[in-house]
């Protein structure tokens, strides 16, 4: 083994992100040249006995040491590692999945006489593992079977079982692995075992288990799904005939089960990335028009008007609330401005913009109405329909909060400062509307459309 390449590896613990891209670059950099200097070989390494053969010194103790730093907790280890082994696995053509396998079972195995921490470490360390052979590609390597492919699909559905802080980025790796089943004889048979396997045979109660199912549904369309998931009606995960699975699930709300549930987290579950790709990417529009979701005001109301912001919602769902609020934000338009403005929403909105704490609730709910505000600085028929709104609150059939005057002085200010000199006109006609000639229980909320 060469010295050369030994100061690299300490660089991939950097904490520094570029220090630890820079380390793997010039590790493998220099490694692919090691490698090209060995024959040339067709075979497979299989084994340890096999890829000695095969690749160069420094290649085999490079993947047997990047495996096991991947269990390390010093700094950004685990983050460098893996990037250098993903691209490791890519340029070096000799290395099998069956390999890679035995090695990652063999060095993050988590035992009994292990600490708690040290355990964690392990886990950490095989999903990391199992990352960076997804991602390498290597996993459509001539020889890779079904029992590799089921392999690594039962170890990360059943760490995502057991270990709740696991289960989001387990079945976000198992989704990754959905596209490649494509590339394999044996495809509907690892489709099944996908289904069996990961998702409870068809049962279906988490937001990780709906993100899996969503990917399968959507790459491979012409599948069976209505056998697979025989609990789960129409065209669509998200067809309005299971709405009432769908909020319990999106809301992660269980009251014969709350253990279904990941540990709550600041950050939005990677379902609501899927959910807003289907809806508002364009690509997809003919998936949505001949699909069968609901429509997405309906999700919507159901889910986050009724659901995350639901009178008695917890701190944590409507935190959640405000993150999915945030996340259509960049999609608004006039025509959407109901949706948001509904009274659930914003009396919470209203809640939060009166609050002096600084609660993360409290954060993310003024950071959302400042957002809002912003938009409706650089929009002007959004200004007008959501300052409508705020001005017709009284008219919808709720009411929405007592401090609803301090979210109304703050948009309302800084809203009118920017209205053009149609916008103007339409709002003072729209406030003679109100003062002159004062309208009846509106239900719709839609102040604008008359105007």
């Amino acid at each position: 083994m060469s010295s050369s390449t030994l100061d690299f590896y300490w660089g991939l613990s950097s904490l520094d992100a570029n220090q630890r891209l820079e380390s793997a670059t010039q590790l493998i950099s220099a490694l692919v040249t090691f490698q090209e200097a060995m024959p040339l070989s067709k075979g497979m390494a299989t084994t340890e006995e096999e890829m000695a053969k095969l690749c160069a010194s420094d290649v085999s103790y490079a993947v047997t040491r990047l495996i096991k730093g991947l269990a390390s907790p010093r700094d950004g280890a685990r983050q460098g590692f893996s990037i250098a082994l993903s691209e490791l696995l890519a340029r070096i053509q000799c290395i099998s999945v069956k390999l890679v396998l035995s090695l990652l079972w063999r060095y993050t195995e988590a035992t009994n006489s292990m600490k708690g921490q040290e355990q964690r470490d392990m886990h950490f360390g095989r999903i990391f593992g199992l990352m960076a052979l997804v991602q390498s590609g290597i996993i459509t390597r001539e020889g890779t079977s079904i029992v590799e492919i089921r392999k690594i699909v039962m170890e990360l559905a059943s760490t995502g079982a057991k270990k709740s802080y696991l289960r989001e980025i387990t079945y976000v790796t198992l989704a990754s692995i959905v596209p490649e089943l494509s590339k394999f004889e044996f495809r509907d048979e690892a489709i099944s075992m996908f289904v069996a396997v990961a998702l409870d045979n068809g049962t279906i109660e988490t937001p990780d288990e709906l993100f899996l199912a969503m990917c399968l549904r959507k790459t491979y369309p012409s599948y069976n799904w209505n056998s697979a998931f025989p609990h789960w009606h129409g065209k669509h995960m998200l067809s309005q005939k299971n709405a009432n699975k769908l909020v319990p699930i999106l809301s992660e709300i269980s009251t014969e089960d709350p253990s279904l549930f990941s540990s709550w987290s600041p950050q939005l579950h990677t379902i609501w990335n899927e959910i807003f790709d289907l809806y508002f990417n364009k690509e997809r529009a003919d998936e949505v028009a001949t699909g069968g979701p609901m429509d997405f005001d309906i999700l919507w109301e159901r889910v986050v008007e009724k659901g995350l912001f639901a009178p008695g919602a917890s701190q944590f769902r409507r935190y959640w609330g405000f993150m999915v609020f945030e996340r259509l934000l960049p999609h608004l338009n006039e025509e959407m401005v109901p949706l948001i403005m509904s009274p659930n929403i914003l009396r919470n909105l209203s809640d939060n913009v009166s609050q002096t704490s600084k609660s993360p609730l409290v954060k993310v709910g003024m950071r959302t109405a400042e957002k809002l505000v912003e938009i409706c600085e650089g929009n002007t028929k959004i200004g007008l329909a959501v300052l409508t709104h705020l001005l017709n609150q009284k008219s919808l059939e709720r009411p929405v909060g007592t401090n609803a005057n301090s979210l109304r002085y703050m948009m309302a200010n800084r809203i009118v400062e920017k209205l053009d000199s149609d916008a103007i006109v339409g709002y003072v006609k729209y406030l003679q509307q109100i003062f002159l000639k004062p309208r009846t229980s509106n239900k719709s909320g839609s102040g604008v459309a008359d105007l």
